[in-house]
C-alpha cells in the first residue's frame, strides 16, 4: 500500500497551485508514483479523493494549513472539552471563547476546496459508462453543502468547473442549495446509466454498487431538504414533496447496516492508520495516546445526559478514569482529569473510517416522516436509528440492548411513547448518536431547530452561527470576499438562511 501521507495529500493531482480557493493541474509535474499528471484518469484519482473526504471530516484537514477540521463543533455541541493539565491557546482558546477568527478557518476552507477539485477532475476524466462521475457529483455536492453550512455564501458556480477561476465570485447560499439538490438529481441519472467497469476497483466506498450509491445520493438529498425545513419551506411545500416523490423508485435511503465506510488499507503504521485513530487515538504499536487523545476528554453536557438516562453507550464513547467511574469538564473549565475516548470510537487503527452512518439516515427519515414530509413509520425509524448507533459502537446484542433501554426508560428524550414532543426525542437521540462522529451535523441541527437545548436561555456565551471567511480569501480573493460585507467579528452572529432566525 502507498503511504497514506501521500494519499491524504492528494498525490494523484500532483502539484496544485495554491491560489485563492481554487486549484489548477500543473501538467509539467509527475505524481509520486512517476505518472505524468496528463496521463491520469478519473479512476486514478477517485480513491484518494474519497480518502481525503473522510480524513477532512474525522481527522486532520488535508491542506497547507493543517489542523482539526471540526473540533469546534464537537466542543460547542457538548461532546468534548479540554482536559486538565492542558492550556488553551490559538484556535483552541478561540473555540472556548466562541470567537473563532479569520485565520482559524484556513484549514477547513482549503482542504474542502482541494477535495472539490479532485472530484471535478474525476468527473471530467473518466471512461464512458463509469460510475465514478455520478459518484463524484454526489461527493462534491456533499462537500459544497458542508462549506455553505459553515460559511454561508461561498464560491460555487465558478468553483465547480474543471478550469475554474483563481478568484471566483461568491454565490448566495440559497441559490447553491437549490443547485445542489439538482446536482444530486443529475448524479442519480448518471449512476442509473452507469455500467460495471474496471473503474469499480477505485471505488473504496461502495465498491461500484449502484444500489448503495443511489441510497447514499438520496440520503444526501434528504439532508439538504431537511436542512431547509421548517425555516425556509414548510414540510408540505410542493418543492419538498416534489423532490421526495420518486425516492422510493430511485433506490430509497440508507437503511440498517448501510454505513458509508471507507478503508483504502489502513494499518497500524505512522500516517497510515484510520484517520480518526491517527488524530485522536494511539501511536503505532503503542498504548501512548497522541496529543489529541490526551488533550480532549468528556464534556459534562454529554456525560450528564448519558448518566442521567442510563445510556449503555457511555462506556463505548468514553473510558472510566483510573479511580473508577466517569468524569467530565465543562467547555473551557478543565478542573478534573476527564474520561478519555473509548472503544466505540477507537476500535482499531485499521478500522474503516465513517463518512456517514446508517443511524443518521434513519433519524433523518424519522424526522421527515414526523414533520409530514414523506410517509413512513416514525417509531420504527426512530428505534432503528438508536439500534444502529448501538451497532456501530460495537455493543453486543445491539438490537435487544437498544430496544430494552428505550422501552425501560420513562425519559421523554429516550422513549417516544413517553414523549409529548416527538421531534425533541428524535433530535435528542440523533445528537447522542452523533457524539464524536459528526459534530458538524449536530451543530447544523442545533442552529436549525434549537434542539437539544444545550445552552440556558440566559447564557451570554453562545456558539457562533457561522465561521468567518478564511484569512487566505482576504489575501488572495479580496474583491469577491469583501463584497460579502463581512466587516467584523459580529458577522459570526449572522444566521444562515436555513437557521432559526
Amino acid at each position: 500500500m502507498n503511504s497514506l501521507k501521500n494519499i491524504c495529500f492528494l498525490l494523484v493531482l500532483g502539484s496544485l497551485l495554491l491560489t485563492a480557493c481554487s486549484k489548477k493541474l500543473n501538467t509539467n509535474t509527475n505524481d509520486p508514483n512517476g505518472l505524468a499528471i496528463s496521463s491520469l484518469a478519473g479512476k486514478d484519482v477517485f480513491a484518494q479523493a474519497v480518502n481525503a473526504t473522510v480524513t477532512n471530516k474525522v481527522g486532520t484537514c488535508i491542506s497547507s494549513f493543517p489542523g482539526d477540521n471540526y473540533d469546534y463543533a464537537q466542543e460547542w455541541m457538548g461532546y468534548w472539552s479540554r482536559n486538565s493539565g492542558y492550556s488553551a491557546s490559538g484556535v483552541g482558546a478561540h473555540i472556548e471563547a466562541y470567537a473563532m477568527i479569520y485565520s482559524d478557518a484556513n484549514g477547513v476552507w482549503q482542504s474542502l476546496y482541494h477535495n472539490i477539485y479532485d472530484y471535478n477532475y474525476v468527473m471530467g476524466n473518466s471512461s464512458t459508462g463509469s460510475i465514478l462521475p455520478g459518484a463524484s457529483r454526489v461527493m462534491r455536492a456533499m462537500i459544497f453543502e458542508d462549506l455553505v453550512d459553515q460559511f454561508g455564501n461561498i464560491p460555487y458556480s465558478q468553483a465547480a468547473q474543471a478550469n475554474a477561476s483563481i478568484t471566483p465570485a461568491y454565490d448566495s447560499a440559497t441559490t447553491i442549495y437549490k443547485s445542489l439538490v439538482a446536482q444530486i438529481d443529475s448524479a442519480i441519472t448518471e449512476i442509473n446509466a452507469s455500467q460495471s467497469t474496471a473503474d469499480d476497483a477505485s471505488d473504496i466506498l461502495f465498491k461500484g454498487s449502484k444500489t448503495l450509491w443511489l441510497a447514499f445520493a438520496n440520503t444526501m438529498k434528504l439532508r439538504m431538504l431537511l436542512r431547509q425545513v421548517p425555516n425556509v419551506y414548510s414540510p408540505t411545500d410542493s418543492y419538498i414533496s416534489g423532490e421526495l416523490a420518486n425516492v422510493s423508485t430511485q433506490g430509497g435511503f440508507m437503511g440498517p447496516g448501510q454505513d458509508a465506510l471507507i478503508n483504502p488499507g489502513y494499518v497500524d503504521e505512522s500516517e497510515e492508520q484510520n484517520p480518526f485513530w491517527g488524530d485522536y487515538g494511539y501511536e503505532p504499536g503503542s498504548t501512548s495516546g497522541y496529543q489529541n487523545f490526551n488533550y480532549f476528554g468528556a464534556n459534562t453536557v454529554i456525560l450528564d445526559t448519558l448518566q442521567n438516562t442510563g445510556d449503555p453507550r457511555m462506556g463505548y464513547y468514553f473510558n472510566q478514569v483510573a479511580a473508577g467511574g466517569y468524569l467530565g469538564n465543562p467547555l473551557g473549565e478543565p478542573v478534573v482529569g476527564a474520561s478519555q475516548f473509548g472503544k466505540g470510537w477507537l476500535q482499531s487503527p485499521s478500522q474503516s473510517a465513517l463518512l456517514f452512518s446508517a443511524s443518521q439516515s434513519l433519524f433523518m427519515q424519522a424526522e421527515a416522516v414526523q414533520r409530514g414530509m414523506m410517509s413512513g413509520n416514525v417509531s420504527t425509524l426512530f428505534q432503528e436509528g438508536v439500534e444502529e448507533s448501538f451497532r456501530y459502537l460495537g455493543i453486543s446484542g445491539y438490537q435487544a440492548a437498544a430496544d430494552g433501554w428505550i422501552s425501560g426508560s420513562s425519559d421523554p428524550g429516550v422513549n417516544l411513547a413517553k414523549s409529548g414532543n416527538p421531534l425533541y426525542t428524535i433530535l435528542n437521540q440523533k445528537w447522542v448518536a452523533e457524539c464524536g462522529l459528526d459534530g458538524l451535523e449536530a451543530f447544523s441541527d442545533y442552529r436549525r431547530t434549537g434542539l437539544p437545548a444545550l445552552y440556558p436561555a440566559a447564557a451570554t456565551l453562545l456558539p457562533q452561527q457561522r465561521l468567518l471567511y478564511p484569512e487566505t480569501e482576504y489575501t488572495l480573493n479580496s474583491i469577491n470576499v469583501n463584497a460579502q460585507n463581512e466587516a467584523s467579528q459580529s458577522a459570526t452572529a449572522i444566521r444562515l438562511f436555513w437557521a432559526q432566525q
